[in-house]
């Protein structure tokens, strides 16, 4: 058994941008994750260095040391609840993790996820965190304050010239994989689950470097309402995206959760985003499938709750998509859940796997022809308290230096129209693409 009570803390008297404080870092050598929301109340976390890893191992989760020695373990086949066990135990309630979970965190990702594991919570050497306009030190190690000069250095000259260009590849004929959806259509049709999500993945190779810290500023720039976030892989990957869908946020007593199903396109002006907006509600396919995601998280949230109040559906607006979107507040009976058990209750929900879960994945394996990884996974942070807030892992990419693997799912429906869902995913790739060069 391990307790984090040596974690320092303090207020800074200045707020560092913080893709700036994990880019210098990352480019020291140093191991970086970050999430973050410019939202006025919003919570932002950013991690560096490794002072003790919760990590899945054969059987459960592992907690690991810096030097990679396992001084704890939670065995258990469901990996969220069995770190939540974990974390209960080994948590002070000043220390703070961050990382996320794969979309089956119950085996390990393969193939170019090779250096992700099926989940990871990091304690940091150093974490800062900005909570409402303050922002706070959270040092794990006697030395860990000063990696905080890095944020103060100056930002080094670019190591190799960056990409102007990408040469786009689907990973898999786009004919090939909406003869899926249709085949999926059919079988949902024929009574096998009552929605699936297909993903696609396209490769994306740039004629110079991409660099991970400049795709992360692009996607806070380019979507400010988002959750932004970067996850330094073990094999020199970086795991980046910008979500527009919180899983769970868990504060005290009180959790919330939004769930996101039903898509469409911004319009050209403010005329068009209302005719599009109506044409969203009144699409019974995009109703179906949220109403599947909605009810879902509500009853899955309940078993937890005093009471638990979904309000009606209504459409979310982003940079380049809306969403059908439905607010889920909980007031927890005590004693109250702590995050993670929440999320292991929800994790996949409908809106990124589908309903029922078991005939889904079995359905997404056959069809879809790829590793998720940590796509449709989730990523946050989560404290000593039990507080913490996970954001589903979309529009996202893996990258490495020269290129990156993206990833876009669409809810596949009884009346999907396949040539409508490949248009769908293409709307979503443009949310990372635009930040790639």
């Amino acid at each position: 058994m391990i307790t984090a009570t040596n974690v320092r803390t303090w207020e800074l008297d200045r707020t560092p941008d913080l893709v700036d404080l994990v880019s210098a870092a990352r480019d020291a050598g140093h191991e970086v994750m970050l999430f973050e929301r410019p939202m006025p109340d919003a919570v932002s976390v950013a991690a560096i260095g490794k002072s003790f890893d919760m990590v899945a191992g054969l059987g459960g989760v592992a907690v690991e040391d810096s030097g990679g020695r396992v001084v704890d373990f939670e065995s258990g086949d469901d990996r969220i609840l069995a770190s939540s066990r974990l974390w209960r135990r080994i948590a002070s309630p000043d220390t703070v993790a961050i990382g996320g979970f794969a979309y089956r965190p119950d085996r390990e990702p393969a193939g170019p996820w090779s250096g992700f594991p099926a989940l990871l919570f990091r304690i940091p050497e150093l974490a800062i965190m900005r909570r409402r306009g303050r922002t706070f030190g959270f040092a794990a190690t006697e030395d860990a304050a000063s990696l905080m000069d890095l944020a103060a250095a100056p930002v080094s000259p670019a190591r190799a010239r960056p990409a102007r260009h990408l040469d786009l590849t689907s990973i898999r004929n786009p004919l090939a994989w909406t003869a899926a959806v249709q085949t999926a259509s059919a079988r949902l049709r024929a009574g096998e689950a009552e929605k699936v999500v297909l993903a696609r993945e396209v490769l994306a190779r740039g004629d110079g470097v991409v660099s991970a810290g400049m795709v992360v500023r692009g996607l806070r720039a380019a979507y400010p309402s988002c959750f932004t976030y970067l996850i330094a892989g073990a094999d020199g990957t970086a795991f980046a995206g910008a979500s527009p869908e919180l899983l769970i946020r868990r504060s005290g007593r009180h959790a919330f959760s939004q769930p996101m199903a039903g898509s469409v396109a911004r319009g050209a002006t403010d005329v068009d985003d209302e005719r599009l907006a109506a044409e969203l509600t009144r699409s019974a396919k995009d109703v179906d499938e949220h109403r599947v995601a909605a009810r879902f998280v509500v009853e899955a949230l309940r078993p937890f709750a005093s009471s638990v109040a979904a309000r009606d559906a209504e459409v979310v607006r982003f940079t380049n998509i809306q969403h059908l979107a439905t607010s889920v507040d909980v007031d927890l009976r005590e004693p109250a859940a702590e995050v993670l058990t929440l999320a292991s209750s929800l994790h996949p929900t409908p809106a990124v796997g589908g309903w029922p879960r078991d005939a889904a994945d079995r359905l997404i394996d056959e069809l879809e022809g790829m590793e998720r990884g940590w796509y449709a996974g989730a990523v946050g942070w989560i404290d000593g308290h039990g507080d913490g807030e996970l954001a589903v892992a979309l529009r996202c990419g893996l990258l490495w230096e020269d290129g990156a693997r993206l990833y876009a799912g669409v809810g596949v429906m009884p009346d999907s129209d396949p040539a409508r869902e490949l248009e769908e995913t293409e709307l979503k790739f443009k949310a990372l693409l635009t930040a790639l060069v």
